[in-house]
């Protein structure tokens, strides 16, 4: 069993790996956070794009994103809270703490994203 990066401690191969492979689609957005969040230690910066829309998308640079997630050592996601974002809703809001290290140096990403369900399909639309 391989953990899945995102912190659910489940194997990679059931957690979120069908989603980033495009096997299966999030059905919360928390699960899309999440995969989102496996993607980049990946550096699988095609997933991320896909999975963003409005504003969020528009200053989306892939070369950029590659070169940040493969030079960060990644070291954990931490979910403190998720509001709606569920099967059945059409918005969620997920507040998470993502550690890394770049250039031997321990950063903190912490943000507050917004989702948005569209044609069936949940979505990154930008976070505070």
């Amino acid at each position: 069993m391989s953990a899945c990066p995102c912190g659910s401690k489940s194997d990679f191969m059931k957690c979120c790996k069908p989603f980033i492979t495009g096997k299966a689609y999030p059905k919360t957005a928390e699960q899309l956070m999440r995969s989102r969040y496996t993607a980049y230690t990946r550096a699988n910066v095609n997933y991320i794009a896909d999975t963003m829309t409005g504003k969020a998308a528009e200053g989306f640079n892939k070369v950029d994103a590659k070169q940040w997630a493969l030079a960060a050592k990644w070291l954990g996601l931490k979910v403190i809270r998720s509001e709606a974002g569920g099967e059945n809703d059409e918005t969620g809001l997920v507040e998470f703490i993502a550690t890394y290290k770049l250039n031997a140096k321990r950063e903190t990403i912490s943000e507050t994203s917004i989702f948005q369900k569209m044609a069936g399909k949940w979505l990154y639309v930008g976070g505070e």
